[in-house]
């Protein structure tokens, strides 16, 4: 508002001085840590809830800090060992705590970084301590031999994209940098990217949650076996709640046609082959039927609307139909890349056997997506204006001015019922009657050549053609006739 308002007043920079590097280094550092010990807190105190309300978990509670612990490490994108099994499909909505977290406070704070150097060394710092705290924690406090030692890079990458992130999406001089180097094409696309990935997700939530209401029966005799009473229950719950965003991921693998799999069973529009599941009720959403499913197709129009989604952007901000293709394009990619990301972040499995791979084939899904997206997109963005849009600025200064003729305004009638300037004056004289103007012209030239010519020199008695500086004077209003007035 208040460059709306007053732009030379928000134009104006600040006068104060930048804060010292190490004050940015110490608070980045500060920030890292308390948002890593605020992800070990959460869950060690939902592992602590689960224990207690659950008789059949044993007396001591250091089990349980213990497991939450290993659940942080399995947020954090770790493989981890329990009982001699890996488990390496991440709970995602753990995930996106500390991910939310890092990418909320990357500027905020007292000491704020300043210009490009000071924001790198403060995201590097942030990431940096992060991934030591989570390292730590979970490598001394879990489970013995529970987090292996050669993945704790998962953390610093986790806080590193998270916290940059953060640090471009505020009013940054990276932010300012990329804005000024990135072409207007470019930008557009990133935009539509952002709201291709945002539609698929939101569509994939919609799916898995008309499967779920689908076969909401299902679901309640998977929970009422699995989770006799309400304290089990609540532990079931809580496990479906943290991988919902995985199962949301799924859901956009089925709706693009790549479909996805849990174990050896595979889950797709165009063909389906189910298998005995594990009893966790978040799986009843998936379809429980062989062959094709007749819904599911109609899904598959999905990825077209969202590249209808994708192009607009391109074209409420572009002027040329070419950069609109070229930002359709560019969203679409970005579109499938983040995709894939998601699918590659969500997928995993338990153990080396029959549920060692459960999720979506990024190498499948990402690619689709572009081509699926960027179809229609690209249609979009070259067939819209095509009349009026040019296809390059060029285009514009080669087009060829047409000038408007302005119609002619017809002249009233005079009051020999003749319209004015539509007879000429010869025409005027002969229809009188009356010599033309050329002939009476001809005949004084006769005349004058026949008379004597005496030359006189009547110079001084010319009147003067310039008219008088000063006008005449004009009667007096004050002095009136004395004769009667008309």
């Amino acid at each position: 508002m208040l460059r709306d308002l007053a732009p030379e007043r928000a134009a104006v920079p600040s006068d104060d001085p930048p804060p010292p590097t190490g004050m940015v280094v110490a608070a980045a550092a500060l920030r890292g840590a308390v948002v890593a010990i605020a992800g070990v807190l959460l869950t060690a105190g939902l592992a602590l809830m689960v224990w207690a309300v659950t008789p059949a978990s044993g007396p001591d509670a250091a089990v349980a800090l213990r497991g939450g612990a290993t659940a942080f490490a399995l947020a954090n994108l770790m493989p981890v060992a329990i009982g001699g099994v890996t488990l390496s499909l991440p709970p995602l909505l753990l995930t996106a705590v500390p991910a939310g977290l890092l990418f909320l406070t990357a500027r905020r704070g007292r000491f704020l970084p300043v210009g490009r150097y000071q924001e790198a060394v403060a995201v590097a710092t942030t990431a940096g301590v992060y991934g030591l705290v989570v390292a730590a924690v979970t490598r001394g406090y879990s489970s013995p031999d529970a987090v292996p030692a050669g993945w704790v890079w998962t953390a610093f990458t986790l806080a590193l994209v998270a916290t940059a992130a953060g640090m471009m999406h505020g009013d940054s001089a990276w932010s300012r940098w990329a804005l000024n180097a990135t072409a207007g094409w470019a930008r557009a696309g990133l935009r539509g990217a952002l709201v291709g990935t945002a539609g698929l997700i939101g569509a994939g939530a919609l799916v898995l949650a008309a499967g779920l209401i689908g076969h909401f029966g299902t679901a309640v005799d998977i929970a009422a076996a699995t989770a006799p009473s309400w304290l089990d229950g609540l532990g079931v719950t809580l496990l479906g709640l943290a991988y919902l965003p995985n199962a949301v991921v799924a859901a956009v693998g089925f709706v693009s046609g790549v479909g996805f799999e849990i174990g050896p069973g595979t889950y797709s529009p165009l063909a389906t082959s189910t298998v005995d599941l594990p009893g966790v009720p978040l799986l009843a959403a998936a379809p429980q039927h062989d062959g094709r499913s007749v819904l599911g197709l109609v899904g598959l129009v999905v990825p077209l609307l969202v590249g209808y989604l994708v192009a607009r952007p391109a074209i409420r901000r572009l002027v040329t139909r070419a950069d609109r293709v070229a930002a359709a394009a560019l969203g679409s990619a970005l579109t499938g890349a983040a995709m894939a990301l998601a699918a590659t972040i969500a997928r995993g499995g338990v153990g080396d056997g029959r549920w060692s791979g459960i999720g979506v084939s990024p190498l499948l899904l990402g690619p689709l997506i572009a081509v699926e997206v960027g179809a229609v997109a690209v249609i979009v963005a070259a067939v819209t204006g095509w009349r009026t849009v040019p296809w390059r600025i060029r285009d514009i200064a080669a087009e060829p001015v047409q000038r408007v003729r302005r119609p002619r305004r017809t002249p009233a009638a005079t009051e020999d019922g003749d319209p004015a300037g539509q007879t000429g004056p010869a025409e005027k004289a002969e229809q009188a009657g009356e010599p033309a103007e050329d002939e009476v012209q001809d005949h004084a030239t006769e005349t004058a050549k026949a008379a004597p010519t005496d030359e006189v020199d009547d110079s001084d008695d010319e009147p003067d053609d310039e008219p008088d500086d000063e006008p005449d004077d004009e009667p007096d209003p004050d002095e009136s006739s004395d004769g009667p007035r008309d």
